[in-house]
């Protein structure tokens, strides 16, 4: 394989948020828009939102969300409409998305013209699973003969304009295993190439310089930890490689599927991102993850540190969406995130994962409640995707912080 580098406005203002803010803490404040759990259909009053605060301040949001282009959708464009209609609720300022195949990227960015700028770069370029059954042509040495319907990678979406484009190689690319349930070890194949899309933005009603990155690191369990190992270094890598932006005054934001837990203690691979006041553990990182505050914990009830407070958590809900009824909480973990690099008030911080399954066998028809999703003749809930959409806001400060 080569190897080569993919709505609504708020109920009251910003102001007043951010005061109800340090009261009710993060998380609330996204899920203060959403629907009760018996109504399924989310709409919006207003489709303009304000994007700054009162002249310091801007409220900056985010969506990530791992589509699973190919392994649940083959390429096929027909539910993604479903997916516009989540981003048109949010107004997000970036959009990154995860296991995006080739001509679902074209079709975001055609649909999307002229209001959010798109970039891509592969994870594979020989994977068959995007619609594509013959990738051969992709093995050879030349790029421009390639059949890109072989491609799934990473998408950056910015609401604004994309300016300089950075592809940050995470490393792990070699001994790609995976072992199910403890048997025989396997090699990846096709095997993965791990880079960081990344892209300085320039982004509508928000003055300060900004740096998303869309990343996915390696998948899959192994008794020796093989995987978990790769992770960690990658996820140090991508933090290392980031200092130099967040030092230049930029703030930075990463989203994506990391492939880990949370727990410091279970899996090691966050230490490089969260910072060392985060609730259990700390780490040595320079960023906040959205869902900082959740009482979805898996493993204790309450949040892990005092909302309002000067201390963000390792925490969050699940962004892993059931599989069917049998499997209950095995699935239930979060391996999905958004991390920004600064906030004024850990308050302002707020994460909500959003599981989109389908309401209808035709997949025309969304719904967030599980009991509500159509089912297939295996009797797995049908859904866009295995990982929920996830989305994160935080308020940033209008001028570069002095260093």
């Amino acid at each position: 394989m080569k190897i080569r580098g993919i709505a609504a406005a708020f109920v009251v203002a910003l102001a007043v948020v951010l005061m109800a803010g340090l009261a009710q803490g993060g998380a609330d404040l996204l899920r203060a828009d959403r629907a009760a759990a018996t109504d399924t259909q989310r709409t919006s009053t207003d489709t303009q939102r304000a994007d700054a605060g009162n002249g310091t301040e801007i409220e900056l949001r985010t969506v990530s969300f791992n589509m699973c282009g190919g392994l649940c959708n083959k390429g096929g464009t027909g539910k993604l409409p479903l997916i516009v209609d989540e981003i048109s609720e949010f107004t997000p300022h970036l959009v990154l998305l995860q296991e995006v195949c080739w001509p679902q990227y074209e079709w975001f960015k055609n649909t999307y013209a002229g209001t959010y700028d798109f970039g891509y770069t592969p994870l594979l370029t020989n994977y068959t699973g995007c619609g594509a059954s013959d990738c051969s042509v992709n093995m050879d040495s030349d790029p421009a003969n390639d059949d890109k319907r072989c491609w799934i990678g990473q998408v950056v979406g910015a609401r604004g304009v994309l300016g300089s484009k950075d592809e940050i190689p995470l490393g792990g690319e070699r001994y790609q295993i995976k072992q199910k349930d403890g048997g025989p070890v396997e090699p990846v194949s096709p095997a993965r190439t791990f880079n960081a899309l990344c892209y300085d933005a320039t982004l509508d009603g928000v003055s300060r310089k900004v740096k998303g990155c869309s990343v996915h690191l390696r998948a899959f369990a192994d008794d020796k930890l093989v995987n978990e190992r790769a992770r960690v270094a990658q996820a140090a890598n991508l933090a290392s490689a980031l200092d130099q932006d967040i030092a230049a005054g930029k703030v930075v934001v990463v989203g994506g599927d990391f492939n880990t837990l949370p727990q410091p203690g279970k899996t090691p691979a966050l230490d490089s991102f969260y910072r060392a006041s985060a609730a259990p553990g700390g780490g040595i990182g320079r960023f906040y993850e959205a869902d900082h505050d959740d009482t979805a914990y898996w493993e204790k009830p309450t949040p892990l540190c005092a909302v309002g407070t000067d201390t963000s958590c390792r925490t969050g809900e699940s962004t892993i969406v059931n599989l069917s009824p049998l499997e209950g909480d095995k699935r239930n973990s979060k391996i999905d995130y958004i991390f920004f690099s600064e906030t004024t008030a850990h308050a302002t911080l707020s994460g909500d994962a959003i599981p989109m399954y389908l309401k209808d066998a035709a997949g025309t028809v969304i719904t967030h409640v599980e009991a509500e999703a159509a089912k297939g003749t295996d009797g797995k809930y049908l859904k866009v995707s295995e990982h929920a959409f996830y989305r994160g806001l935080v308020t940033v400060t209008a001028t570069s912080p002095v260093s």
